[in-house]
């Protein structure tokens, strides 16, 4: 299981990083139609949702009492249902001001190496009791990943789809 979600993760990152690079300094910046993030708001934005990942997968934990992967397929209806325009928690919110595609791409890139450390060094069947989902509570280190592996497919695909739009 934990093979699998570590292919998923490689794969996400891998895609994600891939995309981001389509983008010239310039292009990552520019509003691509009237109501939509840049290609650097939503690198924010992913971001901000997934830096504090690794804090979560280092904290106490406690032992699972359902299977470890029940709140999965909910995490999967919600974020990988494209039809639906979501609304972001205004924590993870990205500013108005321009980003630097280098800063972002490399932090992005260097978080998500953290993580991929933790996921082979850390029992991902355990319960972060502190760092509830917002509606969805308490998640296992597999839920955290799965959801994490799940936003950033959705934002992949924004990305791409902005991409598409200022060319």
């Amino acid at each position: 299981m934990e093979k699998n979600i570590l292919e998923q993760f490689d794969n996400t990152t891998t895609q994600l990083l891939e995309t981001i690079n389509l983008f010239s300094k310039d292009q990552f910046n520019k509003i691509p139609f009237e109501g939509s993030w840049t290609a650097g708001q939503v690198c924010e934005h992913l971001f901000k949702a997934e830096s504090g990942l690794p804090t979560v997968l280092k904290s106490d934990s406690q032992k699972t009492n359902r299977d470890p992967g029940e709140k999965n397929p909910i995490i999967e209806s919600i974020f990988l249902d494209f039809s639906k325009k979501m609304q972001s928690p205004d924590f993870i919110l990205p500013s108005t001001e321009p980003k630097d595609k280098k800063m972002m791409y490399d932090s992005m890139q260097s978080n998500r190496q953290e993580i991929r450390e933790l996921i082979q060094s850390t029992d991902l069947t355990v319960t972060f009791p502190a760092y509830p989902f917002p509606q969805l509570g308490e998640f296992t280190g597999l839920e955290w990943l799965t959801f994490a592996i799940c936003h950033s497919k959705r934002h992949t695909r924004q990305l791409k789809n902005i991409y598409t739009s200022i060319l």
